[in-house]
């Protein structure tokens, strides 16, 4: 019975981290360029049930034990990981030249305080010096540093990301890519850092779309239905928890007095 406390418990905090999970994930079904999550759970080692106070036989050459196998017993589960779906988002058109929507595997490069980091969140703007800032103002970076425009012109970024405008060619963004994107550490703002090697990411690969942006690729409705589900299974660990601790109750206060 007190196995079954630690097993329901197990239960609970593991719905707990789910259903943060999918919480994030639905406050971001808005957000440009956003990678759901999905907390993956490991079950904790099962045990050995037998049957107990079973008379065992002792033979003249061997101890015979007839207390039988009953089965497995689960110990619980626990977070194992939290992995990002790293799955195309829907592309939306915008028509504001800025905005800038990557179809394919790869990624932007921006400059911020702590480094470069790594978006898929193409929602530009440009200073008042003339750079290409990310909506937090950190610089986007093409191959040769910060992309700087004039300030008049029109702006034309093509399929491998050549920035010209009016005309005449400014820079190229750096779009990178990465050969396990598993390793990549969301770091908050839409932004991922890396401890893993990067590559240019191939044209073929992936293509620059101006004029757009990539939507989240968290459905809301999937999101609810899973939400309800971790509610659930919440509740019946809840009554399991409940359920073991009623009965220690009647053993300890009732069947103990006998």
């Amino acid at each position: 019975m007190i196995r079954g406390l630690y097993t329901g418990a197990s239960g609970m905090l593991s719905e707990m981290s789910r259903t943060d999970v999918i919480s994030n994930n639905l406050a971001n079904v808005n957000t440009s360029g956003f990678k759901k999550d999905r907390a993956i759970f490991r079950a904790l080692p099962e045990m050995n049930i037998h049957r107990f106070d079973d008379p065992i036989t002792v033979g003249l050459d061997r101890v015979i034990d007839p207390r039988p196998f009953i089965g497995m017993l689960g110990t619980g589960a626990m977070l194992d990981e939290i992995n990002t779906d790293f799955s195309q988002g829907a592309i939306k058109v915008t028509s504001n030249p800025l905005d800038i929507a990557l179809r394919g595997e790869g990624f932007f490069e921006v400059q911020t305080p702590e480094g470069i980091r790594y978006t898929r969140d193409g929602s530009f703007t440009m200073d008042r010096e003339g750079y290409i800032v990310t909506s937090d103002g950190y610089y986007v970076l093409g191959e040769n540093g910060p992309v700087l425009l004039p300030q008049e012109g029109d702006i034309v970024i093509s399929q491998q990301g050549e920035v010209t405008v009016s005309g005449q060619l400014v820079g190229r963004l750096r779009i990178v890519s990465f050969n396990d994107q598993g390793q990549l550490i969301k770091q908050g703002s839409n932004l991922y850092n890396s401890q893993t090697p990067m590559i240019q990411a191939d044209d073929e690969v992936v293509q620059v779309v101006q004029g757009a942006l990539e939507g989240s690729n968290a459905n809301t409705i999937s999101e609810m239905v899973d939400l309800i589900t971790a509610f659930r299974a919440y509740e019946a660990s809840q009554k399991v928890i409940q359920t073991n601790d009623e009965t220690l109750d009647r053993a300890v206060n009732d069947i103990a007095r006998i």
